[in-house]
């Protein structure tokens, strides 16, 4: 029964196969009826698939779940996108000669473009997808199919923000292949008068080769007819609005030339951060006014284009717009934003850790950073650090110990010395990691940045003792019977002096663990590009003393 009522008008052109519309523009948590209209524009029967895209890709959130789609001519729902086959038939070229013939001249026509490239190029955009088969589609006849979406509660992310869903009608002979956008703002409430832009979100690293596109809507809700309508849209700072571009607008009609003319025009002038559109000349009538009742011929819009200048900043791109119809007071639409994602800034980082106290600590070392891409507010940055000892320290310690025995034999005393001598080595070669979980930053300029933060620093003392013992035995021939005469008064037994060594090494292996507060600052590129630092580290105990890190970092 729906079908079979009049219909409004979905097909923009009378040569057009295929066209969407919706019912109005869809805001969060409610349901958005969408009209599929699809006509063969061929002079012979029809058959083929309809395919309906949408949930962009570059949008985090789903804006919609398909609910049902409600058919009247037997249309199929396909579980899967279908690859196409190429199965045209050899174009005759004998058809050259017999182009008045309409059937003729559509034998040897050809797609405006491949159904897979089309297929493909539109599931690089969209996260989701609906297909039907349909048949028996006869020359010039029109249908509808009437879809319905839920609009999700994730929705209100991306209020006024740009939207398009996307219908693509493939023939089965693929002779037409044809695409339809439908384009919408996400609204917060029905208020015809409104603002929206094409990004809600954009990322900072790539701004150079974006755009951004504004939608003013309006509606004259007066008693009479408007014959002037002004727009006046904030520029966000960053945007450069010399050059503007007009993409569309409602009521149609041409720029203004320079000199004042009597006919329907669109003027744009600029103030200090301010375009002002002004309809003139126009007749757009009232919804209270008599006799009308089509409400969409009240209702007007100006779309245009703004690109981003040399200097932007990574700061919100915040707007709203002011509509004034003829002499009424202003009407104040909402506000739109685009924000910037924080974007990933990789770094590296070289420098010298130097402990006035003990020069002998210094050491060297390198590291890496991560933090958003190019902030003008206060961010958060983590690193890691690992460093190297300037060289490595080696501790030797002797001791010796000694023992005498003596003896008679034969009426000789002999005399033997046992002396014990043991040398240990240790030779130190730490490993020193930085782990800076937190610290807040901010660039105050292009060229100053300060930050703040702490540090947990994680030493890994790797200890080789190396011990050497050696065992001397001297032996003496004692004229006298006291053992304590000085050596060099008795007789050495040379022959009879033994040594002996033995050595043995061992590893050892310790971590410690030690927190620390610092500050820094840094000059030079430190939004992007290379820069020195000088960072101050104050141990939270008392024992360690605190140093100072000199380092260069390159933000990528």
């Amino acid at each position: 029964m729906a079908n079979a009522q009049p219909m409004p008008a979905v097909l923009e052109e009378t040569s057009a196969t295929i066209g969407l519309r919706a019912i109005r523009n869809p805001r969060a948590e409610e349901e958005l009826v969408c009209i599929l209209a699809y006509k063969n524009q061929t002079p012979i029967t029809q058959s083929g698939k309809l395919h309906l895209f949408y949930n962009q890709k570059s949008y985090k959130n789903e804006h919609f779940t398909f609910q049902e789609a409600r058919k009247h001519y037997g249309e199929r729902e396909e579980q899967d996108i279908i690859t196409y086959i190429n199965n045209k038939p050899d174009i005759n070229i004998n058809g050259w000669a017999s182009l008045n013939n309409i059937s003729n001249w559509y034998d040897i026509s050809l797609p405006d473009q491949d159904p897979n490239a089309a297929l493909n190029n539109l599931k690089t955009i969209y996260k989701n997808s609906k297909s039907w088969s349909f048949n028996g589609l006869q020359a010039g006849e029109e249908r509808n199919l009437f879809i319905s979406l839920h609009a999700t509660n994730e929705m209100l992310a991306d209020t006024n923000a740009i939207i398009t869903i996307t219908g693509l009608f493939i023939s089965d002979d693929q002779r037409v292949v044809e695409e339809y956008i439908m384009e919408m703002e996400i609204v917060a409430s029905h208020d015809p008068n409104y603002i929206a832009v094409s990004q809600r979100r954009m990322n900072f690293r790539r701004i150079r080769n974006k755009d951004l596109e504004y939608k003013v809507h309006f509606q004259n809700n007066g008693e009479g007819p408007a014959s002037t309508v002004q727009i006046t849209c904030d520029v966000p700072n960053g945007l450069n609005m010399i050059e503007l571009e007009v993409i569309d607008l409602y009521p149609t009609c041409l720029l203004c030339p320079d000199q004042p003319v009597n006919w329907s025009c669109l003027d744009t002038s600029f103030q200090e951060d301010k375009i002002i559109f002004t309809f003139k000349n126009i007749y757009l009538p009232g919804t209270r006014q008599e006799g009308v009742n089509d409400r969409d011929s009240t209702k007007g819009f100006v779309k245009y284009r703004l690109i981003p200048s040399k200097k932007i900043r990574k700061l919100s791109l915040d707007t709203r717009a002011s509509i004034v119809f003829d002499k009424n007071p202003p009407i104040i639409t909402n506000r739109t934003a685009t924000h910037f994602k924080p974007g990933i800034s990789p770094g590296i980082m070289a420098g010298l850790n130097i402990f006035p106290d003990n020069p002998q600590q210094n050491y060297y070392n390198i590291g890496v950073s991560l933090a958003p891409f190019k902030p003008y507010k206060r961010f958060f940055q983590i690193e890691l650090w690992t460093g190297f000892p300037s060289a490595s320290i080696t501790q030797e310690n002797t001791f010796q110990d000694s023992t005498s025995i003596w003896e008679r034999i034969q009426g000789t005393i002999i005399v033997v010395d046992s002396v014990y001598t043991t040398m240990q080595q240790t030779t130190q070669n730490p490993l020193y990691f930085n782990v800076i979980p937190l610290q807040i930053r901010k660039n105050f300029t292009d060229w100053l940045s300060a930050g703040v933060g702490a540090l947990v620093n994680i030493e890994l003392q790797r200890d080789q003792i190396t011990e050497e013992i050696t065992l001397e035995r001297k032996v003496y021939r004692s004229p006298e019977p006291n053992i304590d005469i000085p050596r060099e008064q008795m007789q050495p037994l040379t022959d009879l002096f033994t040594r002996q060594t033995s050595t043995s090494s061992n590893n050892v292996k310790d971590w410690l663990f030690h927190a620390a507060f610092f500050a820094d600052f840094q000059l030079g590129m430190v939004r992007q590009g290379p820069a020195l630092g000088l960072r101050g580290v104050l141990p939270l105990e008392k024992e360690r003393n605190w140093y100072v890190s000199l380092f260069a970092s390159w933000k990528l």
